[in-house]
């Protein structure tokens, strides 16, 4: 996700000083300071360490079956099993830094000053039970001013293609190490969850996943959570809201569309949570949230007259074609046995 901070639209207007890179696509801030990574690296240990608990228990449950025991298990006690959380820790960090790389890379390109990924972890699952794996997501502030059309797409844009393209590997791996087992073993277990299937699970599940017959169900393997978790927030990213990375898409295609169509999302988003599943209601608070904190789309200081050209039209159409076939209306449905 992009933050933008230091926006003035007058900078727009003031001749912009060549340097390393620089295409003339952005101003960067008045008198940038060295960049401090103290708060990074202590974010990146701490959202790091969360994701390998997280990852342990999707281990433990993976093989035990039991959430409940396993939730009140001292990792501590058996180190080693909580290292088993390592790979899902790395899968989950890979994904994240590939999105956030991705925009950072190409502010970098542009000559737009920016600051080094903040990764923003969570507490473990049994002080706060989510199902996000251990993390928050993370995020860049883009402290420059972007005046180029072609620069706040290529930005926006980067993030999403380059995790949905990190997850895909991660997501195949984890389908071919899933295991199946009786519909009536997973009901009788005593939790259990039935996750969403966007278009694209169909043909991964196929080609990398074990057949799955009748009245037989998939276990998915905890490194395929990641990668359809990774396949659900790329999805919500791309909505064309806001200040999300579909948001700025949406801004630097058509500008005078922008505020209008964010807020049709955002009704349509209210409309999903009471409808389909409440997780939207609280998606739509915080993008609405931070929508309001953005000036509700007020105009950027960018040359609305330059083309796109053909290549990004290609990247918009690659863009579209992610969301749709990642996206799921309801990503997780809870069954009563649950609450029994």
């Amino acid at each position: 996700m992009l933050e933008q901070t230091g926006h003035d639209p007058s900078v727009a207007n003031q001749q912009q000083p060549p340097g390393p890179g620089y295409e003339g696509q952005g101003m960067p801030r008045k008198h940038d300071r060295p960049p401090r990574i103290g708060m990074n690296i202590v974010l990146f240990v701490l959202t790091f360490t969360s994701c390998i608990y997280w990852g342990f228990i999707q281990y433990q449950q993976f093989y035990s079956g039991e959430l409940r025991n396993v939730l009140t298990s001292n990792p501590l006690e058996a180190p080693s099993a909580l290292l088993g959380g390592f790979p899902f820790g790395v899968a989950v960090i890979a994904i994240l830094l590939a999105h956030e790389m991705g925009h950072y890379l190409t502010c970098r390109h542009y000559g737009i000053a920016a600051s080094l990924p903040y990764f923003l972890p969570l507490p473990p699952p049994n002080l706060v039970p989510t199902l996000l794996p251990g993390t928050m997501g993370a995020v860049i502030r883009i402290r420059g001013t972007i005046t180029s059309r072609r620069a706040l797409f290529d930005i926006a844009v980067a993030g999403p293609i380059a995790g949905w393209i990190a997850a895909l590997p991660i997501l195949g791996y984890g389908l071919s190490q899933s295991r199946v087992v009786s519909t009536i073993e997973i009901e009788t277990s005593g939790f259990y969850l039935t996750l969403g299937e966007p278009l694209l699970w169909g043909p991964m599940a196929r080609f990398f996943g074990p057949e799955v017959g009748p009245a037989q169900d998939l276990v998915m393997h905890p490194l395929a959570f990641v990668g359809w978790f990774a396949l659900l927030i790329t999805a919500m990213n791309l909505l064309p809201v806001g200040q999300l990375d579909g948001g700025h898409l949406l801004y630097s295609l058509i500008p005078q569309w922008h505020r209008a169509i964010s807020f049709a999302v955002l009704i349509l988003m209210f409309f999903a949570g009471f409808r389909f599943f409440p997780g939207w209601i609280l998606f739509a608070i915080v993008v609405a949230a931070l929508f309001i904190m953005g000036g509700l789309g007020k105009p950027l200081p960018i040359n609305h007259g330059q083309k796109l050209g053909a290549t990004r039209v290609v990247l918009t159409l690659i863009a579209l074609a992610i969301f749709v076939t990642s996206f799921m209306l309801v990503p997780v449905k809870i069954p009563p046995i649950v609450f029994s």
